[in-house]
């Protein structure tokens, strides 16, 4: 086969300087926004940004009645007025210091210990491969290999060295970190306690499935032991943490205060009114002085040019805002008039199936238009303080081929769960035929799903194996209630 040269005429969409930052305005929440353009107005001459606190009163007390609403900002005095409020949320602002993660902390132990560089190069490998929790992400063996291709060439790494490294990771604080699984996660706590020996150990080293399915009778019946045994010992348990790297979470992390909504929903007369925030940016325009200087033609060339190319820019800003301000209003009305049901009753059950697929040919505009202004949106309503998302939810089908949503689904199972018999729970085969019998169909695996979103138990933890008065026995230790009565409640 030769190699040929070919020309070729084909059609492509390319996006223009103003079309991406339209795209990035519009995916910015409100916040954010505020900050973009302060941050183009000290690189942009001519953009200049008229602060709008003290001159529209309509406007302040507009927002301060948002702010009234939400809890965070209770704080403020009624009479406050938005200029004091924003100047003291600045300065909470300025006092947040970044948040140590987790790799950072580690390493800043790794780094006061003395240490060959080989063995800090392993260690520095497994801490940057763990995961937020905590957890070794990536396999010994995997990280041998890339060790081996990137840094070890010549003295080649083994794995019973990395191990080696590992283990002395294991050391570190918080404890528990580096750990492969929770299993091994317990363990090293358990270790760290000095408490090898002990029935809790045992427990987590050879039943730790028996345990997360709560059978201690059926441990106590193989360990031999007293069932008060067992019991102390999963007390014990409950105390370790299986996450132990979940406090250096970014995820986990809270913004401080309420986030602005960038949306607030009115019910004026029975109808809900869709109003854009954008109360506390700032108004734009082009600078008189330079367009001034631009028209009296003193300037050379260059300086034109230069005043043309900001000018544009600015305009190019400002129609980006406003473009940001059409779209969110026309997704905000069409979510409002979609889930009015939801907003008149406040009951998430009501929730119509919806996706950003229909939004998008509501709306008329792109499905992933749609998906940048539902991403980091918030929406005030009389309900209270909402992601754009929370509205989204997937649709399922009843028997009769009408269309369900997902909430409403899980409200049901809810409710089956709270009407069964405590002392003999629905299983989610039970719970799927109950559905059915309300014109749902549902799987078994699928309402296994659902049930752990809503963070309810199995079957079998929810089972009341034991009598109240039993338990307060089992609580308080009592020495004379032994496996044997257990076994004739």
């Amino acid at each position: 086969m030769k190699l040929r040269q070919s020309q070729k005429l084909t059609q492509a969409l390319s996006l223009t300087p103003h079309m991406k930052q339209s795209l990035h305005v519009l995916q910015l929440p409100l916040m954010e926004l505020k900050e973009y353009i302060e941050a183009e107005s000290s690189e942009n001459p001519l953009l200049e940004v008229e602060k709008i606190y003290e001159s529209e009163p309509d406007t302040i007390k507009q927002m301060e009645n948002v702010f009234k609403r939400q809890k965070d900002w209770t704080e403020y005095p009624l009479g406050s007025s938005l200029n004091d409020i924003q100047k003291k949320r600045d300065y909470m602002e300025s006092l947040i210091t970044n948040k140590i993660t987790l790799e950072d902390h580690l390493l800043k132990q790794l780094r006061m210990l003395v240490l060959s560089e080989r063995k800090y190069k392993i260690a520095e490998s497994i801490v940057t491969n763990l995961d937020d929790n905590g957890y070794l992400s990536s396999s010994i063996d995997e990280i041998v290999n890339v060790l081996n291709k990137t840094i070890f060439n010549e003295q080649r790494l083994t794995k019973k060295e990395a191990e080696k490294v590992l283990y002395m990771v294991h050391n570190f604080e918080p404890v528990g970190i580096g750990a492969r699984n929770l299993k091994e996660c317990l363990l090293i706590q358990l270790r760290f306690r000095k408490l090898e020996k002990s029935l809790a150990y045992k427990i987590v080293k050879n039943y730790l499935s028996c345990l997360a399915k709560n059978n201690l009778k059926q441990i106590a019946k193989k360990i031999e032991v007293d069932i008060t045994d067992i019991y102390n010992a999963k007390k014990l348990i409950s105390t370790l943490e299986p996450k132990p790297g979940r406090e250096y979470d970014s995820s986990n992390t809270q913004e401080l205060g309420s986030p602005l909504p960038d949306v607030i929903l009115e019910k004026i007369e029975g109808r809900y009114e869709v109003i854009v925030n954008t109360n506390i940016l700032p108004k734009l325009k082009i600078s008189s002085y330079y367009l001034n200087l631009f028209k009296s033609g003193k300037v050379c060339d260059e300086t034109k040019k230069f005043i043309q190319d900001k000018a544009k820019a600015t305009l190019g800003l400002i129609k980006a805002i406003s473009q940001r301000e059409d779209t969110i209003r026309k997704i905000a009305q069409c979510l409002v008039a979609i889930q009015k049901d939801f907003f008149d009753h406040n009951d998430r059950s009501l929730l119509k199936p919806l996706t950003l697929k229909d939004v998008a040919k509501i709306v008329d505009r792109n499905e992933s238009t749609v998906c940048r202004v539902v991403n980091k949106k918030y929406m005030l309503t009389p309900c209270g303080m909402f992601k754009f998302n929370y509205f989204f939810t997937t649709a399922l089908k009843s028997l009769e081929g009408e269309k369900i949503s997902q909430e409403y689904v899980k409200h049901q199972i809810i409710d089956i769960i709270e009407s069964e018999n405590k002392e003999k729970p629905f299983r989610d085969t039970e719970i799927s035929d109950n559905l059915k019998a309300k014109g749902i169909i549902l799987a078994r695996r699928t309402v296994a799903k659902y049930r752990e979103d809503l963070k309810i138990s199995p079957h079998n933890i929810r089972k009341i194996m034991i009598d109240r008065k039993s338990l307060k026995k089992l609580i308080t230790n009592d020495p004379k209630f032994k496996a044997a009565q257990l076994q004739k409640i």
